[in-house]
This record gives C-alpha cells, structure tokens and sequence, in this order.
C-alpha cells in the first residue's frame, strides 16, 4: 500500500508526520511526505491509495480544496488530521480522522501489535523525505510543564486528555541516540520549555558527550538559573530562545505567562550572554488591551537587554484558548478563522 501525507510547508521537518511515515513503513508499506504545491504532480505520478492531510487552524479551506482538486486526478482514500482536525473533529464527522496523538491508532489500522506505553517506544521519526536538512528537529517531551499561556492550545489540550500526562519525557539515552543516529550539522530543540527536571539535564548532558553537535533549546525565564545553564553550555548548547512577550507586567499577567520581572528576565537574559549563549528574545504585539506604549516599552526592554536575535508574533486569537475566548466575549473576534494561517 501506498501512502501519501501531505503537509502545507517542508521548510523545516514536520515530526508528527514524520512519526506517522515510521510507523507506516515498518508496517511494511510505502510512504512519502509531500507539500501542497508538489501534491497533483506527485499524486498524478505515484498514484497514492491512502492520503493523509496535516492540518494547521486557518489551512482547513486550503486542504479541502486541494482534496477536491486531487480526487480529480485519482481515486484513494482519506485521512484528515492535525491540530486543526484534533481540536474540531465535528467539521470531519463524516470522515475518516486521525484525532490527537496517532501513532498507536494508525499502528493498529496498519496491523502492528506493538503498544507505545512510553515515548521511548514509539519509532524515531522518518527523515528520508526530508533530505539534506543543514538544522534537524528533534523532541525530548511532549506537553509543557506549565501549560496555562492564554494564547496557547496547550491549556485546551490538557483539559480534552485529563488522563494524559501534563508532562511526558523520553530518556537521555534514547533523545541522544536518535540525534547520534541521524548526525545532523545542528539540533533544534523543538520542546516548549527545554529540560525542566535537572536531574533529566545532568544525565542528558552525560549522554551528550557522545555528540556534542551544537544545539539550540527553548527556555522559561525562570528555568535560567545559574546551574541550568552551566551544564547547557558545557554540553554544547550554542543558543536559547526565551520569551518574554511584553514588557508589561499587565499584559503578561493577562498572557498568563509564569510570573517574573522585568528585572528577573533581565537577569536570565545576563547568565545567557556570561556564558555566551547566544539568545532569541521572543515578543508579542498587538495584545488584547495592550497599548502602543505598551508594545514601545517591550521595545526599550529589547533594547536594553540586546539579545543577538529578537523575534516579534502578531497576536492572533486562535478558538478555544483562552485568549481566543476573551476576545470573542469583548466583540472583537466573531470566530471566522479560516483565513489566520494566511
């Protein structure tokens, strides 16, 4: 059997996909990861019997037109998927969907009997429709460890899986393994928050003395202590990515980010450049109730703080979070978003 999954951009690896692609082939069957813009010339070619769509919110029009377009050329079946498909399965009740984590549905359609009880268990992801990638992807958990940003799926997904851990890890062994099998040029810690048990760091830290390829992680402020970033450093660590999103104690307060100062980012943001780290500063514009001096003081802290690289979102109230919800209860937000990937 032939399958084909398809997702909007190959930029950067899409792991949940690749994931996907592991276990299809070690089921004993075919398996490519294709973007939108290669999926008529590569459906017409290779003539698929299975296609599955990963589907960010605000690409739903996008892939529904290209499954019209597509079924034009040939016949296959279909499995719709993605966070847009696990956090609105009622807009595909009437079709087939791969609904959250699906690596031990899609194992049992295919006829594995293995059981993924452990995130060590489930297949490394398949990288070979990705090739020649100069940054690989790679995760050490799943979930995050505080999960409440108002503008994030996070808070939504832990309240939908109450019996899923907030937090799952893979071990050091297995994280560093993958990352010696595959022997990339550099490693792209994809985690929300990057190592937060310092007891998994010291350990991963050994292990990584087997590779020690440069990397780049994502940090809470709070988690940049001293110790923490000691042990990063000397494991290879080249650069973090931290948010702060405002400046304003208010609209992060309203984000629901972990509470700190300004001062305490400022100190994180010190330890980093004392072991020259190199740092991305995250920020977010265009906050419910946020001003334009709001978003001129997030500048000033940019500023003063100097990160190498400083990254600014637009804020997008996506349905569900709770931000999404706040605006909608204000009049702001009437909840068309079929257009927010655009």
């Amino acid at each position: 059997m032939k399958v084909l999954l398809v997702v909007k951009s190959k930029t950067i690896e899409c792991l949940g996909p690749m994931h996907l692609s592991a276990i299809v082939k070690k089921s004993g069957h075919e398996c490519h990861i294709i973007d939108v813009l290669s999926a008529m010339e590569f459906t017409y070619k290779w003539k698929p019997d299975i296609i599955g769509y990963s589907i960010l919110t605000g690409d739903q029009e996008l892939f529904r037109k290209l499954n019209a377009n597509l079924r034009k050329v040939h016949k296959f079946g279909v499995i719709f998927g993605g966070p847009h498909v696990s956090f609105y399965p009622d807009e595909y009740a009437d079709e087939c969907t791969a609904v959250g984590e699906s690596e031990q549905d899609i194992a049992n359609l295919l006829g594995l009997t293995e059981k993924y009880n452990s995130l060590d268990e489930i297949p490394w992801p398949d990288r070979s429709s990705f090739p020649n990638m100069k940054i690989r992807d790679f995760l050490t958990t799943r979930g995050c460890p505080w999960g409440k940003c108002g503008y994030c799926y996070t808070d939504r997904w832990n309240k939908m899986h109450p019996d899923i851990p907030k937090l799952r890890t893979r071990t050091a062994r297995d994280v560093v393994n993958e990352i010696a099998h595959v022997e990339p040029r550099f490693v792209y810690f994809q985690d929300s928050s990057f190592a937060s048990s310092m007891k998994w760091l010291r350990t991963f830290c050994d292990e990584y003395q087997k590779v020690l390829i440069p990397y780049h992680a994502h940090l809470e402020p709070n988690q940049v202590t001293e110790d923490r970033i000691i042990l990063m450093a000397e494991s290879g660590c080249f650069s973090v990515r931290i948010a702060l999103e405002s400046a304003s104690v208010k609209l992060r307060k309203l984000l629901s980010r972990p509470p700190m100062s300004n001062d305490d980012i400022l100190k994180s943001v010190y330890l980093l450049k004392k072991r020259r780290i190199k740092l991305m500063l995250q920020n977010m514009i265009g906050i419910p109730t946020g001003t334009i001096e709001d978003d001129l003081e997030t500048l000033l802290f940019n500023i003063r703080a100097k990160p190498d690289y400083s990254w600014v979102s637009i804020f997008q109230p996506y349905p569900g979070t709770k931000l999404g919800d706040f605006c909608k209860r204000e009049g702001w937000y009437t909840e068309n978003y079929s257009d927010i990937g655009d």
